[in-house]
């Protein structure tokens, strides 16, 4: 009788490049924010959702009818920013921007409902490392941009935090589901057991949209003492051809803090 292949729990462990603990809905062979992150993980040294926070990505026809003809999804990660690579050594993040996105008249009366209901979500991320120039930056205080940057004189287009003196250490993402994008973010540390607000872009005021969930992004507490480190962001935008993009869905993605 042919033995079952059957692998033990500390085995398919030691298999993946990151601790799974959400359920699977994507293929993650084909996932490049998936890929573009997982490539830099080493002998379990980094956390993310793999399968990211928000809707599934949409079939070609879905996504036509939502966001109209001709966009795409375009994954990224913020490591290919920060990570050593090459000659090039490691420079950390030190700053993020999270940008409004918006629709000009004309370009909203030629947009799909879905793309309509998406506006004020976030259009943009902003990155300032640790070794770049601010004298380069842009208004943001931010010398790379994920997304399409909507550049404008109003100040309440985009929000900053600096991460110099904050320790992210969870992020709460709000999505409506079947919406196809992320309507709030909000990024917290942690003092003496208390968790503060240090970030917070959300898409709607006052009453939250129906049928909107909240999902806690945070390293599991594994009971080994490791120590988790935040080091950026992974995720998929909508490239909505001509009409800017919108964040999808993300993860924040956690460094073990070796030396701790």
């Amino acid at each position: 009788m042919k033995k079952p292949n059957y692998a033990f729990p500390e085995v398919l462990k030691e298999r993946l490049p990151i601790p799974v603990h959400n359920r699977i809905s994507s293929d993650l062979s084909t996932d490049g924010a998936y890929l573009k992150t997982a490539a830099y993980s080493h002998d379990d040294s980094l956390w993310f959702e793999p399968d990211m926070v928000g809707d599934p990505k949409a079939t070609d026809e879905d996504f036509k009818q939502k966001f109209g003809v001709g966009g795409r999804y375009e994954d990224f990660s913020t490591l290919e920013f920060t990570e050593p690579h090459g000659s090039k050594g490691a420079n950390p993040l030190r700053r993020i921007a999270l940008h409004r996105y918006s629709l000009s008249s004309i370009k909203s009366w030629l947009s799909t409902t879905g793309l309509k209901r998406a506006e004020n979500a976030i259009g943009a991320i902003g990155l300032a490392r640790l070794h770049d120039n601010p004298a380069e930056a842009e208004n943001d205080g931010c010398n790379h941009h994920l997304g399409h940057l909507h550049r404008s004189d109003d100040a309440g287009d985009f929000k900053y935090l600096d991460l110099g003196s904050v320790d992210i250490t969870k992020i709460e993402i709000s999505y409506v589901p079947g919406s196809g994008y992320i309507a709030g973010l909000t990024f917290f540390d942690q003092i003496d057991g208390q968790h503060t607000e240090r970030l917070r872009w959300k898409q709607w005021e006052g009453r939250e949209p129906q049928g909107m969930i909240k999902v806690l992004n945070e390293p599991p507490d594994r009971g080994d003492g490791a120590v988790w480190r935040f080091a950026g962001l992974t995720g998929s935008w909508i490239d909505t051809l001509g009409k800017g993009h919108v964040l999808a869905r993300v993860s924040g993605i956690w460094k073990k803090d070796e030396g701790a």
